[in-house]
């Protein structure tokens, strides 16, 4: 099968369902179903078919599922682009991936027209909305007679996902029609599903967690998926109160802010029975507040962008371990091995090695990267873990996040789970900053609550009384928020860039100093 099949299933069965809502207008199976073979229909004018990659620059709209099935009915493969990027970002992004065309709406043209203004062979832009600059209007595409579906071979590409790009340029992940379909299977079988179902989306669709794990899972399973532009508090609020939501997918900083809102403790989601977090460690302190409030379970999971959506997740079926990220799912193999490749202890940190059918073909165009993260068929996540004796897996941290202070090997995560403990605190992130001396200094940045106060003494008084003493952070930085990927990642790269302007702004002489 390809992953469109279970649109065009859904359109026969239900033709008549709401697939999307978006600002409160309902888009049907039958409806979604005709546009995106519209769609291919125009790619096929447009040249575009079996082979190509199509960008799509899009926020949350019903556009961009309509171009995603519509260009996998093409046979083309889809490249999602960060809608925050510049335009060197978007040139190497277009080049590397080859793209053939790009779908961009009409606040980000001017970025794209600028990238590719020097590419020696651009491509082709379909603008959604307003355009100045007299490009391919995306209605064009819509135009033509409904196509047949391209067949597709399971093990074709279907998106080409490009990571964040912490170490060096960002790399695609080619991921294949057979890999989502396995990682989707893996899912259903743990998670009910069914048509009744509602999912809120508010996470970005051109990242893993949205794009497979909320809006194709549940095209798959003829539910229905609540749009939303972006992430802002009141609106998922809102939503969540009134449009009948019964699945909430997000990152931790989203129940952070959920848990901000004003009105939180008389705020009641009549139908939501069940949440997913990912995308980054959810505190155990977060975790239980959203819990105790709201009588609704929060599933912790994990998976990267290199295996399509998840591998393992905590579940309905089995007690759940809040710090825990839960057990692999059927047909998912994880190990816990050491820098030689031996398989750790029970209970032993050391690097999670992954093999099952949702990791990725590879990386575009870097077989030495794809070597590298795939060996013998296991990829290496560059996370940091370990096992308990009951195979639930946990998370220390990311293998480049890790802390060598005088030979010490300290884990961040151990410490903001610490320093969440305190009802003040709205956000925390701590990081390693170089030392002469130790080589690394541990550092903690902290946000507070609104309208709440945090005496320094007191942080490092629960701090101290709490952990050994070679985890204590040197220094704290009190800040009103922490810096945030699109997705609410928080962005440690940049925090150790924070700290070293605040170290220089902190040494630097006074300009009234006398002399």
């Amino acid at each position: 099968m390809r992953i469109y099949d279970d649109l065009i299933a859904a359109a026969q069965e239900l033709p008549d369902k709401a697939a999307l809502e978006f600002m409160g207008r309902p888009t049907t199976y039958g409806a979604l179903a005709d546009e995106a073979r519209r769609f291919a229909a125009g790619l096929a004018r447009l040249g575009v078919g079996p082979g190509h990659a199509v960008g799509l620059m899009l926020p949350n709209l019903p556009h961009f599922v309509t171009a995603l099935y519509g260009s996998w009915m093409a046979g083309a493969h889809v490249t999602p682009f960060n809608v925050l990027l510049r335009p060197g970002e978007i040139r190497y992004q277009l080049e590397d991936s080859r793209t053939s065309l790009i779908v961009v709406y009409e606040l980000f043209l001017a970025h794209v027209l600028e990238a590719v203004g020097s590419m020696e062979r651009p491509p082709r832009v379909v603008v959604v909305g307003r355009d100045p600059a007299g490009q391919t209007p995306y209605a064009d595409l819509l135009a033509a007679e409904p196509a047949e579906p391209h067949p597709s071979e399971p093990g074709a590409p279907a998106q080409i996902i490009y990571t964040s790009g912490t170490t060096g340029k960002p790399k695609g992940a080619v991921i294949t029609h057979a890999n989502v379909l396995a990682n989707l299977a893996m899912m259903d079988a743990v998670f009910e599903r069914g048509e009744a179902d509602k999912y809120l989306c508010v996470l970005p669709l051109f990242h893993v967690f949205a794009l497979n794990g909320v809006l194709v899972s549940t095209i798959r399973n003829c539910a229905t998926v609540v749009l939303h532009p972006k992430f802002e508090v009141a609106e998922a609020v809102r939503s969540l109160v009134e449009d009948g939501i019964t699945t909430f997918a997000g990152v931790p900083t989203m129940y952070f802010y959920l848990l901000k809102h004003p009105e939180v403790e008389r705020l009641r989601f009549p139908r939501l029975r069940q949440c997913f977090s990912g995308g980054a460690a959810m505190p155990v302190e977060v975790m239980k507040q959203f819990e105790d409030l709201f009588d609704v379970p929060i599933y912790e999971g994990f998976g990267l962008t290199e295996t399509t959506v998840s591998v393992c997740c905590n579940r309905p079926d089995r007690t759940r371990r809040p710090g825990s990220i839960g057990l692999p799912y059927d047909g998912v193999e994880m190990k816990v091995i050491d820098d030689a490749g031996r398989e750790q202890p029970h209970g032993e940190v050391g690097e999670i090695i992954i093999r099952a059918p949702n990791v990725m073909a590879g990386y575009l165009n870097k077989p030495d990267a794809t070597a590298e993260a795939i060996k013998d068929g296991w990829f290496y996540s560059g996370d940091l873990g370990y096992r308990d004796d009951e195979g639930y897996f946990y998370i220390v941290d990311r293998k480049k996040d890790m802390i060598i202070k005088g030979g010490y090997n300290i884990y961040p995560r151990e410490i903001e789970e610490v320093i969440y403990q305190l009802p003040q605190v709205a956000e925390a992130a701590v990081v390693g900053v170089f030392d002469e001396a130790k080589g690394e200094v541990v550092r903690a940045v902290v946000a507070l609550m609104p309208g709440q106060a945090l005496p320094e003494e007191a942080l490092r008084a629960h701090v101290e009384a709490n952990l050994a003493k070679y985890k204590w952070p040197l220094d704290y930085l009190f800040v009103d928020e922490l810096p945030k990927g699109p997705t609410g990642k928080i962005l440690k790269r940049e925090l150790r860039a924070q700290w070293a302007q605040w170290n220089k702004d902190r040494l630097a002489p006074s300009p009234h100093a006398g002399g």
